[in-house]
């Protein structure tokens, strides 16, 4: 089992590794895009700036404890 377990987690790694992530905003969603096309969650291609200055304008204000939990900014 530890052995199928290691080879999952090598397998993920070689095929997550490379893959270059961009932020993207579109009217009130902030998402992230790969250099291959796929959508991902904001903290994959935000920093935590973006997505503080997002909440904010977007928002008028951030729960700076909820970014924390959320994204680990």
């Amino acid at each position: 089992m530890r052995r199928l377990s290691v080879l999952l987690v090598a397998v993920l790694a070689v095929a997550c590794a490379g893959e270059d992530w961009s932020c993207v905003e579109q009217g009130q969603t902030l998402y992230s895009v790969s250099s291959s096309g796929k959508i991902g969650s904001a903290d994959k291609g935000c920093s935590c700036a973006q997505i503080r200055d997002f909440e904010y304008r977007n928002f008028g204000s951030v729960d700076e404890h909820a970014l924390a939990a959320d994204f680990g900014c």
